[in-house]
């Protein structure tokens, strides 16, 4: 799992401030947590095209689906189902930030397990040279 400086600081700072609101998606933030904690962190410029990053715009495949569909991982107050902006802490966000195509992951619905296929990053900020963010427009610190 690789991340960018930049996602890493930025979902710290939204975490951090999620721990302090106690919001009732507690055991998402802590995952997320864990998650980007663990994984290598490297310049966004360094980040590889294949890997899933914030704001990416990415094609996924339920198991056995011949059909896929993409999704825009977004932070939480973009999120709009409708359009297809997925929240990172949603459980499919968690699941799939700073994973690579070609890697099927596993998240947990208040239903079912379910299993998705990676299978294209359209759209990465970093491999088209967004490597800045004014973090003052997240509202996290």
């Amino acid at each position: 799992m690789i991340i960018s400086t930049l996602d890493f600081e930025l979902l710290m700072g939204c975490i951090r401030a999620l721990e302090c609101r106690r919001t009732t998606r507690f055991a998402e933030v802590q995952v997320l947590k864990r998650k980007i904690s663990l994984a290598l962190k490297v310049e966004p410029q360094d980040v590889p095209r294949n890997i899933v990053t914030m704001n990416s715009f990415v094609e996924l495949q339920r198991n056995n689906a011949e059909a896929s569909f993409a999704i825009k991982l977004v932070f939480p107050e973009y999120e709009n189902i409708k359009e297809n902006r997925i929240s990172i802490l949603s459980a499919l966000g968690v699941a799939i930030i700073s994973e690579k195509v070609g890697t099927e992951v596993v998240y947990h619905t208040w239903k079912n397990e379910n299993h998705i296929m990676i299978t294209d990053v359209i759209f990465q900020p970093e491999a088209n040279g967004n490597y800045y963010v004014d973090k003052h427009d997240y509202g996290y610190f």
